[in-house]
């Protein structure tokens, strides 16, 4: 018999009972098969916490099924170890004896032999390909902005509940409402979003605005990024078949689409147009059912479209529909008053005011646009004025006219042509924009009146989107799109009316006329803006005449493969912004070299082959090529020396040439985040040399630099410390972030200390989000990096350092008189610190920590408790705690034996709290308490907390 088998021989079935097999379990028990696999497991374990921690750092959540593996990864680990542990009782001899013990052994080895074959097991489960985490789905409190106004108008509110109850039948897949414009449609719809989701109707609620014109990618995305991903694929049919997939892997989903204007394919765009009905009959029997209520019968994919017109619904094959009348005259001048406030109590104004609201016909959008023009202006005669513009003239339909009326009186009453404008650019690019769009092109045509810097235009600016929005022109802010500028589509309508008598030309949606336009004689020859979005021409004239243009504008939905003739530009010589988008071009128009007046050129998502001719436009201060590809970057931008802003963001540039960017010398902003480009110092070969970044210190207007490189080394000193917004990310394993909540981020991961890193740590004086991994020289974060106590840092993340000892340590330092330490920091996250043993460390000086909402701790084993009795009231604002992985942690606040204001008597609550996650802490015991006792017995201790534990100590299940 062959007790030894060679290792190839071996079988790890635990099902395995063969004779062979017997003794091997007790002279040769395959406890070191186990070590092998074990092993194999810590290694597949390590690289995925690597992928966990690369998505967790770019703001993803983990998946469920790997969260699950971890758990389960850890869970065996320890069986391991105990298994390892009764393998000394095994070698325990018989009486005083020397035989082993053959019945210890033998179960010992069927016991390794079965967790061998589990081991091997949960490695393969491991194996996730990459895909560990998701983008998190978007907060309805973003989507919502419903007014509080809104919610006072009773016949806006019983309509809601007949949408809902209309939404929960099984037998209704499709509803709609339409209205007037401004009626209230798209407020009504989101209010119904927030109330299906509050209550839990639908698990996941997701809204597109569809507008005038169609694009399918952008509605795409915007339905995408509220479930929760990015749409990655290139083809049309590829986005919209992983939509639908998505859509369909939820059990209960409303989608909602505001604002059609025709039939739309549902199947184009990806999304479900049949309900899946998997319930019964409805248990609805009466229009008073209780709405709150989850309705387990309505499951499936369900749309809630919005339109003007019944017509367009009934094409969409909607089943039921409803009619958003205006609102009657009571609800009118309750809203009206609610808007103006006091103004009214004047009796004069009050009969009035009485008449201004007869004359808004019951439109809540052109209610609160007069009201707001009105509210801070006492005089008789401002108000007499407004009445008449609402009276209307001429023929037409008497609503239309004076909707129009309500919106032309609030534009006539902007404060100068700046607002004006902004207001009517607006209204010719689209219901939206981006600031940063807009700021390119107010620069390029000289709309705002003061020449300063480009940071006091983009200030100027800001100051005009917000008076725009406090006159209802312009849509409030969405807290999840900062950067966007919207406007309502009825103030569009106006804004176009109004600029088309300003001769600005917008192509119109589904018009094909336009080259019957170009041919028209004297057509273009007035135009002071042409607007071309989206764009589907095929081909351009040779040439257009248009000596009075200012502003082109060529957009491009899908990429088009197009040569611009030659001539195209001679006729735009007083031309001074252009935009192309979308285009392929072998080569730049010649006729580009009569643009002597341009000042922004915007050639995003193109791409470029050859571009000479473009050193002629001496007079560029904005050029852009975000998103595009180009084989080479041209020489002769170093002859365009009033360059202002340079953006090469998520560009396909491979380098760029020396002596090039050191010419710019009046350059204040520099965008090149998320580019491929390489620099001198990273080149080895001197075939392609590349430009070096030391050219950036020539460039002494430069106050914002957006930028991504490997090593830190190559940075200048000089470079960094004259920066006022910056975003800097150095290693080659962080992405690059696109949160613009902060304006100066740093990302480091270095190979160094950083205490020689002196140019970064100027940086990290001034920084707002700091992410640091793997950075040596750090023992106390606060006094090591930053002595003044980082008064302006909102996040900070730390991980994968072994030194620092403290966040915080301030005994060694109390002859220092701080102000506040941290007082604006919003998160903190720590992960994998080992040697951290205290966050805080001493005594807090006031106003420490006192905006800090989120902390989460993670892997850090030496840490004991999160922080002491002495902490929390500087973390009053707290809402999230999540501690997990901490091997040593007994607490998460500790009563210091300290003399102090707080005693154990004080009740200890957390009235902000509202998510607390405790996991795999294996010797926590109480929430609070010192050596002794425990401050567990508070009842309000956790009000209106959702508690999650996981994985802790039995002591401390009671918290459940």
């Amino acid at each position: 018999m062959n007790l030894f088998l060679p290792k190839s021989q071996k079988n790890l079935d635990p099902q395995t009972s063969s004779w062979e097999q017997q003794p091997r379990y007790l002279f040769s028990h395959p406890v070191w098969e186990l070590k092998d696999k074990i092993e194999e497991l810590k290694t597949e374990r390590i690289r995925n916490e690597h992928l966990v921690e690369a998505e967790r750092s770019s703001g993803r959540e983990i998946e469920a099924d790997v969260k699950r593996w971890q758990e389960r990864v850890d869970k065996t680990m320890g069986e391991v170890e105990k298994l390892c542990e009764d393998q000394t009782q095994a070698n325990v001899r018989c009486w005083k004896w020397s035989f082993p013990n053959l019945k210890s052994r033998h179960q010992l080895g069927r016991r390794a032999k079965k967790m061998a074959f589990n081991v091997a097991e949960i490695k393969e489960k491991g194996k996730f390909e990459g895909r560990v985490g998701y983008v998190p789905a978007s907060s309805m409190a973003s989507l919502i902005l419903a007014t509080r106004a809104s919610e006072k108008l009773e016949s806006r509110n019983s309509l809601k509940k007949e949408v809902i109850l209309s939404l929960m039948d099984p037998k209704v897949s499709k509803v709609g409402i339409y209205g007037w414009g401004g009626v209230g449609k798209t407020t009504l719809v989101k209010d119904i979003a927030k109330h299906v989701k509050d209550e839990k109707l639908f698990d996941v609620v997701a809204m597109a605005t569809i507008s005038e014109t169609l694009d399918v990618e952008k509605v795409q995305d915007e339905i995408a990024y509220q479930l929760g991903f990015h749409l990655n694929e290139n083809t049309t049919i590829g986005r919209a078949d992983r939509l639908c997939a998505r859509i369909k892997t939820e059990k209960n989903i409303l989608i909602i689409l505001d604002d059609l204007w025709e039939k739309i394919d549902l199947d184009k765009l990806g999304i479900p147009f049949e309900q899946d009905i998997k319930g019964g009959k409805s248990s609805l029997t009466s229009q008073h059912s209780d709405i709150s209520q989850k309705n387990e019968t309505c499951q499936g994919c369900k749309l809630l479209l919005t339109s003007r017109r019944l017509d367009i619904l009934h094409e969409n094959e909607i089943q039921k529909d409803f009619h958003l009348e205006i609102v009657n005259d009571t609800e009118s001048w309750s809203l009206f008053e609610d808007m103006v406030g006091d103004t009214i109590k004047d009796g004069e104004l009050k009969e009035i005011a009485t008449q201004v609201v007869e004359r808004c016909v019951g439109l809540p959008v052109m209610i609160v646009s007069i009201a707001k023009s009105l509210k801070y202006n006492k005089d008789i005669h401002y108000w007499k004025a407004a009445l008449r513009s609402l009276e209307g003239v001429g023929n037409g339909d008497a609503l239309h006219r004076n909707v129009f009326s309500a919106f032309e009186f609030t534009y006539e009453r902007l404060k100068d042509d700046e607002m004006k404008n902004v207001f009517l650019l607006c209204g010719a690019y689209g219901p939206s924009m981006s600031v940063n769009e807009l700021l390119k092109y107010v620069i390029g045509l000289s709309f705002l009146k003061q020449n300063g810097t480009i940071e006091d235009a983009r200030n100027r600016l800001h100051r005009i989107i917000h008076d725009l929005r406090t006159s209802c022109l312009l849509l409030e802010d969405d807290a999840s799109e900062t950067d966007a500028i919207k406007m309502h589509d009825l103030v569009r309508e106006v804004a176009l009316s109004i600029a088309r008598k300003k001769n600005v030309f917008v192509l119109k949606r589904n018009d094909d006329r336009v080259q019957e336009y170009w041919s028209s004689k004297g057509f273009l020859e007035t135009c002071t803006q042409v607007v071309l979005k989206p764009c589907y021409i095929q081909e351009l004239p040779q040439k257009l005449n248009c000596p009075t243009l200012k502003f082109f504008l060529l957009h491009y939905t899908d990429t088009c493969t197009m040569e611009i003739p030659d001539n195209f530009f001679e006729g735009m010589r007083n031309l001074e912004a252009l935009d192309l988008r979308g285009l392929i071009m072998s080569s730049l128009p010649r006729s580009l070299v009569f643009l002597t007046k341009l000042k922004t050129l915007c050639l995003d998502q193109c791409t470029l082959k050859h571009m000479a001719g473009i050193g002629a436009l001496i007079n560029l201060e904005i050029l852009s090529f975000f998103d595009s590809y180009m084989e080479e970057f041209p020489r002769e931008i170093g002859q365009l020396t009033h360059i202002k802003i340079l953006d090469l963001s998520n560009s396909r540039i491979n380098f760029i040439p020396p002596n090039i960017l050191s010419k710019l010398t009046k350059i204040e902003e520099l965008y090149m985040g998320n580019a491929s480009m390489k620099w001198e110092e990273e080149s080895s070969t001197e075939e392609n040399k590349c430009a070096s970044l030391a050219e950036l210190v020539c460039l002494t207007s430069l106050t914002t630099l957006e930028i991504q490189i490997r090593e830190a080394w190559i940075l200048s000193d000089m470079m960094l410390n004259k920066l006022e917004g910056y975003k800097v990310i150095i290693g080659d394993k962080w992405e690059w972030s696109s949160d613009k909540t902060t304006s100066r981020l740093l990302k480091l991961k270095l190979q160094t200390s950083i205490r020689l890193e002196h140019g970064i740590k100027a940086l990290i004086k001034r920084v707002e989000d700091l992410y640091l991994d793997e950075v040596n020289g750090i023992s106390d974060v606060l006094f090591d990096l930053n002595g003044e106590g980082f008064p302006v840092l909102k996040h900070l993340h730390i991980q994968n350092n072994g030194q620092a000892q403290h966040i915080i340590n301030t005994m060694e330092r109390n002859n220092k008189t701080y102000l506040g330490l941290f007082p604006e920091l919003e998160t903190l996250i720590l992960h994998n610190l080992n040697n951290l043993v205290k966050i805080c460390h001493g005594p807090l000086p006031l106003n420490s920590f006192g905006k800090l909402t989120v902390i989460k701790v993670k892997s850090c084993d030496q840490l004991e408790y999160l922080y002491s009795i002495l902490m929390v009231k500087a973390l009053s604002q707290l809402s999230e705690i999540q501690v997990s992985n901490c091997n040593s942690m007994k607490r998460i606040v500790l009563i210091e034996n300290v003399e102090s204001d707080i005693t154990t008597d004080d009740k200890i609550e957390f009235h902000s709290l509202r998510s607390l996650t405790l996991s795999h802490l294996p010797l926590i015991h109480d929430f609070c308490s010192n050596e002794y006792t425990s401050c567990m017995t508070t009842t309000p201790l956790f009000n209106g907390t959702k508690l999650k534990i996981a994985e802790a100590s039995s002591t401390y299940s009671h918290l459940l």
